[in-house]
């Protein structure tokens, strides 16, 4: 019988296992937000459980926008979207030990399916950056002109990640770099959708 070869999708699968079994992302979650006493306790539950949404266990706002930067940069970022029209319940605002615990959460329960799409990476940059410091800004995105008035509201500030999370697909904002503080999550090869190379990348310094 002839031997089989590893296909892409082998090197992958590989690669996310080993990335998971490593001991730099474990740590029991303290700080989870979803937990009602992790939070501003007057935050609605409701209100709580769409923003932190989540899918095969992972981490999922479908509908919001995700900006990780750092924490005075965020609180200054969300006063300018109150002055560009948004609603104080349009945004919720994490620090970044509940960003990171969050996001190690996710990493935790992460369902199979998940495996096959770009939830996880997501994931695990975040989670670098807020074990960095950066504090991490949800924004409710009805729709394409709401995420114009993001882009424009955050032009000029040190974003360090931008997503915009649509039922089907995580957009890359076209605001910030794309930055990996620690060890790439992303298999041989592979890279952002918007990215065409790693060199577009910023590099780990």
């Amino acid at each position: 019988m002839a031997e089989r070869r590893n296909t892409p999708a082998d090197s992958a699968a590989r690669a996310r296992q080993q990335w998971r079994d490593a001991d730099s992302h474990r740590r029991e979650p303290a700080h989870d937000p979803r937990r009602p006493d992790e939070l501003d306790p007057t935050l609605p539950q409701e209100r709580r459980d769409h923003f932190l949404n989540t899918r095969n266990g992972v981490f999922y706002p479908t509908g919001h926008a995700v900006l990780v930067l750092s924490p005075d940069d965020a609180l200054a970022l969300r006063d300018a979207l109150q002055e560009a029209g948004f609603g104080r319940d349009e945004t919720l605002l994490l620090g970044p030990q509940q960003a990171a615990d969050l996001m190690r959460a996710s990493e935790e329960q992460a369902g199979v399916l998940s495996e096959f799409g770009s939830e996880l990476e997501n994931v695990a940059i975040i989670r670098q950056l807020a074990d960095e410091g950066a504090a991490m800004l949800l924004v409710r995105t009805k729709g394409d002109e709401a995420q114009r008035k993001l882009v424009r509201a955050a032009a000029g500030r040190e974003v360090r990640k931008a997503l915009r999370y649509h039922a089907l697909a995580i957009e890359e904002l076209a605001v910030g770099t794309e930055e990996i503080p620690g060890d790439s999550p992303y298999a041989a090869g592979e890279v952002p959708r918007n990215k065409p190379s790693d060199a577009q990348l910023k590099p780990r310094q």
